[in-house]
């Protein structure tokens, strides 16, 4: 959350690391932490691998120059901190709040943000009405508008000279608006001290080198769809291709044939990532017109079904029927329900 305190850390490097590079997909793919994932533990609130992971993406990202990982980690955060305060019963929210202030106590340092988060906090602990829908006002907090820039350029505030009227069904949102400023500015701090000091931390070196290669390997690298790529540059880069669509890949270049299922969803990865349509069909012309494996769940070949293999990557493609904008299945979800990539 906001850790304002650092605590007592007794985690293995390779823990640290599997935190960071967790966190760093979650943010990626914006999962919800209500969905089931095999790395839920890296993300358990205010646990030790919680904060080894906040610390090791936040201390990467006041160093990096890559402005596009420097965004991604602070929404990711400000996203992160978002869906927890909104999933956060009455109860603990409140402890919460008092153990913001605790913190704020402890801090040895003090200015303008920290002291509004204070004010806000100590007010906000002591609601008197649960719960809250999106359509309350039954209390308001005040704020300078410069802390609530979302919702000031949302229009859900009034102003008066300069001072936010915050209803309580926005509060939460201040929270975030807070956490984003308090952030950023630690970004700053943590940087100037990183340049000021001439030793080097191995730690922190390792760190980095394993963020960078996970991001350029993992995200970046697939992350403009706007940009096509050509299926040569895909197959030259199978390191960067997730495991599950890799899968496919393979066994459609091994058995010349795929079944329905992890047909659909290649094209529609192939589709997302840049291919261009008449690649993707080259691509599975080349194949089917090769003798498939006996064994394959899939008898369609090239010379009998061409016609229906074109339409329906076509129609993965948006481009006749309904012609619909399909999007990936997202990764945590495929991990929930145990689609087979296998199965040929």
């Amino acid at each position: 959350m906001f850790y304002l305190q650092v605590p007592d850390i007794n985690v293995s490097i390779l823990d640290i690391e599997d935190s960071a590079l967790s966190r760093l997909g979650h943010f990626a793919t914006y999962s919800k932490l209500t969905n089931k994932q095999n790395h839920l533990r890296y993300l358990r609130n205010s646990s030790l691998l919680d904060y080894s992971g906040f610390l090791s993406l936040r201390t990467h990202a006041s160093l990096t120059d890559d402005q596009a990982l420097k965004e991604m980690v602070i929404e990711g955060e400000c996203r992160l901190i978002s869906e927890r305060l909104n999933l956060m019963k009455p109860n603990y929210l409140r402890k919460y709040l008092i153990k913001i202030i605790d913190d704020i106590s402890l801090f040895d340092v003090t200015n303008d943000n920290i002291d509004v988060l204070l004010k806000f906090c100590s007010e906000y602990k002591d609601k008197q009405h649960v719960p809250c829908n999106e359509h309350c006002s039954a209390q308001s907090i005040e704020v300078p508008w410069q802390k609530c820039l979302t919702l000031v350029s949302n229009r859900k505030v009034h102003l008066n000279q300069g001072i936010a009227i915050v209803p309580c069904n926005q509060w939460n949102s201040v929270l975030v608006d807070l956490f984003r400023i308090i952030y950023i500015k630690s970004l700053r701090t943590i940087r100037r001290s990183m340049s000021a000091s001439n030793s080097n931390n191995l730690q922190i070196e390792y760190l980095s080198e394993k963020i960078n290669g996970y991001y350029n390997s993992k995200i970046a690298f697939w992350k403009n769809i706007d940009k096509q790529v050509s299926l040569e540059e895909l197959i030259s880069n199978k390191i960067s291709i997730p495991p599950c669509m890799l899968l496919s890949l393979n066994s459609l270049f091994t058995n010349h044939r795929l079944a329905h299922d992890p047909r659909y969803r290649l094209t529609l990865f192939l589709k997302d990532i840049g291919i261009p349509f008449e690649q993707t069909l080259t691509l599975f012309q080349q194949e089917y017109s090769k003798c498939g494996n006996l064994g394959s769940a899939c008898t369609h070949s090239w010379d009998k079904h061409h016609k229906q293999i074109e339409y329906n990557v076509r129609h993965t493609y948006g481009m006749v029927g309904s012609k619909k904008d399909y999007q990936m299945t997202s990764c945590v979800l495929m991990q929930v329900y145990f689609i087979n990539f296998s199965r040929i």
